[in-house]
């Protein structure tokens, strides 16, 4: 027989559930500002003058064509996602895959103890959203093939939605150095029409060229990296909803709370990212099984 789970350890995970406020993501913040800093204090100790790096007209071409650019590329639901999915880059509100698991070994233990009418106390407490829809379709005791209909057209809409912000800061990554080029080309037949004067002709081919860079260090600086960082932050994502889909899918075989841990334990370590659309590492396709041997 499975030992139960101490009452502490139940508290601790509670606790750790609402603490799951997220907290900033330090790495990024310093990232996306010691990057153009970079740039600017190269560009001082080169001699040159900082302020003849910020050209209005120049940042308005390069950024607003990109955006103009991403609008004609991608539907309202792409960009409505790579707008939202900017929060995930400067905050990590992720939690751990071994505090998920044992949130749902807790889950299991009072759900095998007091049933699931127990459980909708945790509900409150709970903050990872996939965690929250399995615990309340246990405990309003639905089937297990609605659990694993709902939960495979929830995760594939997420999994959507996550891969869709990340295309569009890719595809800001490679239209942001081709309208740089326009806008030094722009910049060049301006300084064209004052031939006349060839003192002007240095300052205005210099003041092109700002367009460039522009669009070079924002490609390179910001939208690539900002299209890794979210693609990570999914492929985390994945990894999570992979261990909650096949703890609930066990909780609900009626599966103990130590064999759950250990089951999603050796999931979580031994194949991080497989598993099929629904979320469910190739270890967990079958819990029946593994709840038989259990």
């Amino acid at each position: 027989m499975s030992e139960p789970i101490p009452k502490q350890e139940s508290e601790n995970v509670e606790l750790v559930s609402e603490g799951g406020g997220g907290s900033l993501d330090v790495a990024s913040i310093l990232g996306i500002i010691f990057g153009p800093t970079c740039v600017l204090v190269g560009q001082w100790l080169e001699g040159g003058d900082v302020r003849s790096i910020f050209q209005w007209s120049a940042g308005l071409i390069v950024i607003g064509a990109t955006i103009a650019a991403c609008m004609v590329s991608f539907s309202p639901f792409c960009l409505k996602a790579a707008i939202f999915d900017l929060k995930k880059v400067i905050t990590d509100n992720l939690p751990h895959p071994f505090d998920l698991i044992d949130r749902l070994a807790t889950y299991a233990h009072v759900n095998k103890k007091e049933g699931g009418v127990a459980l909708q106390q945790f509900t409150r407490h709970e903050t990872y959203p996939t965690l929250i829809t399995g615990v309340k379709l246990i405990a309003n005791n639905a089937e297990r093939e609605k659990i694993e209909s709902l939960f495979d057209r929830l995760l594939h809409e997420r999994h959507q939605r996550n891969a869709a912000g990340a295309e569009v800061f890719q595809a800001a990554g490679g239209y942001l150095p081709t309208f740089g080029i326009l806008g030094a080309v722009l910049g060049l037949i301006h300084t064209m029409h004052s031939l006349a004067d060839p003192s002007h002709v240095g300052e205005g081919v210099a003041t092109a060229f700002v367009a460039t860079v522009y669009g070079v260090g924002l490609a390179n600086l910001v939208a690539i990296p900002l299209a890794r960082k979210i693609r990570t932050r999914a492929k985390a994502e994945r990894l999570l909803d992979a261990i909650v889909v096949a703890g609930i899918l066990a909780m609900k075989d009626g599966m103990s709370a130590t064999a759950l841990r250990n089951y999603l334990k050796e999931g979580a370590t031994t194949h991080p990212t497989s598993g099929r659309e629904s979320g469910r590492p190739r270890e967990q396709q079958e819990p029946d099984d593994r709840v038989n041997a259990a």
